[in-house]
């Protein structure tokens, strides 16, 4: 049999925009990325779980969800589908590389099934000891040969895997009582959940937000920027945008999903959506209906 090689990707430019593609070519994606130059990634969110093996060179500094991640050589880190994070790739050493799986959620949701394992909805991190133990890099190198499997086949194989996955890390879970993260600040825990909660009411203010979590707004300003890698507004932002691209795709009216996702300022929105993504509301719901016709052709 002819082992193919794993997809590599050097100092890519990952884009808000290129985060939200979804896995079209296969359930589970795995590939190689090696940072050198691009030390820092944007601020994204994937309609995907996500797992990230760190191979070699530096640690990695993740934010999401409020906390700081440190995941050092031979660890594993998890992102739920959904949850924006950002990453750090040149703490130790002048270059990274890491083992990135992608797995479609339809897919991990029905291994949770069979697994009757209850995710919540957290970030966490595995130790290399764990890793090594249970050979979780052998296991997403089998993934990445998956795909070359005939279809029928490679579905089926792809379930038992990830289902393999879920159960060995819920072990480490059990075994451990893990905890999710390495870093963690509770004013900006609780501004995160805030925000979470109440972003997409258009008076929402970083005023409001300070005297709900008992600091001065100087003072969250600086510390939600050191744990999330974002300013307040570009956090806000970034939760309206992924709700307002959601009610679109679902065949809402785009000033509909505007003014439901807490964008108050239509003609300010506008300008905004087309920087983010690099195409404007209409361009973005063409191809998506594009995308839909396309689907029903090949189908």
């Amino acid at each position: 049999m002819v082992i193919q090689k794993i997809t590599q990707h050097y100092d890519s430019k990952l884009s808000k925009e290129i985060a939200r593609l979804a896995l079209d070519e296969s359930p589970v994606v795995v590939s190689y990325y090696t940072n050198e130059e691009n030390s820092r990634s944007v601020v994204h969110s994937h309609s995907y779980h996500e797992l990230v093996y760190n191979v070699s060179g530096s640690s990695v500094l993740y934010s999401g969800d409020g906390k700081r991640f440190t995941m050092r050589k031979g660890e594993v880190i998890f992102f739920p589908a959904e949850h924006f994070h950002s990453g750090v790739f040149n703490l130790t050493d002048n270059h990274s590389v890491r083992l990135v799986v992608q797995i479609d959620t339809s897919v991990w949701l029905d291994a949770a099934e069979k697994s009757l394992i209850d995710w919540g909805d957290e970030i966490f991190l595995v130790e290399s000891g764990t890793v090594a133990k249970w050979d979780l890099r052998g296991l997403f190198e089998r993934m990445a040969q998956t795909a070359y499997v005939e279809k029928g086949a490679r579905e089926m194989i792809f379930s038992a895997q990830v289902l393999e996955l879920q159960l060995l890390v819920n072990q480490y879970i059990k075994e451990n009582k893990a905890s999710s993260f390495k870093a963690k600040n509770e004013i900006i825990d609780r501004a995160v959940k805030y925000i979470q909660q109440n972003y997409t009411n258009s008076a929402f203010s970083v005023e409001e937000l300070a005297v709900q979590v008992c600091v001065s707004r100087p003072h969250l300003s600086r510390l939600f920027k050191s744990y999330t890698m974002e300013s307040v507004h570009e956090y806000l932002t970034d939760l309206r945008m992924q709700r307002c691209r959601q009610l679109i795709s679902e065949g809402n009216s785009i000033l509909d999903s505007s003014i439901e996702s807490g964008f108050s300022d239509y003609s300010s929105f506008l300008k905004t959506f087309k920087k983010l993504y690099g195409m404007t509301p209409q361009q973005f719901r063409r191809q998506l209906l594009e995308e839909v016709g396309k689907g029903k052709v090949e189908n």
